[in-house]
């Protein structure tokens, strides 16, 4: 699957890897990568310990937008990488979200698809998302701020 996601996304640059330019099918498919990537290592019941930290598939659509926002020289530690594939997992889901009943969702770009600040701003059209996020200890009220929680949630 991640040679046929080359050849039909990432070959065309990283505004393919925008959720909302992916095509109805590849949504879908990043899509139920997301949910299995947020499903294990997020759970609304408990914070838990993780056992994934990644699909190769959200692995090279981070890649690729990282790449274009650092230049063609690319230096990401795993735990960046596990921040940066949370977000962009969630992107991905509130874009199929989005197209199914429209939940007021402004569109990423390739500068602010990897930032948290955007998503959070939703909260303002859809208040229970957020919520949701904190529910499951995607974000978290902490001294050492929500990045700090992630990264020791993906990477201990």
């Amino acid at each position: 699957m991640l040679s046929q996601f080359n050849n039909e996304v990432l070959s065309y640059g990283p505004t393919a890897v925008l959720p909302q330019n992916l095509n109805g099918v590849w949504i879908k498919r990043l899509q139920t990568v997301a949910d299995e990537f947020l499903d294990s290592n997020f759970d609304l019941h408990e914070c838990k310990d993780p056992r994934d930290v990644g699909d190769p598939i959200l692995m090279a659509c981070v890649y690729e937008i990282i790449a274009y926002q650092s230049g063609e020289h690319v230096e990401i530690t795993s735990g960046d990488m596990a921040e940066k594939m949370t977000i962009y997992a969630l992107s991905v889901i509130m874009e199929a979200v989005h197209r199914e009943d429209d939940i007021g969702l402004k569109p990423p770009n390739l500068e602010n698809i990897l930032s948290m600040d955007r998503i959070l701003a939703h909260k303002k059209t859809n208040p229970d998302f957020v919520k949701f996020l904190k529910e499951v200890c995607i974000v978290r009220a902490s001294e050492k701020g929500w990045f700090k929680n992630i990264k020791e949630k993906l990477l201990l």
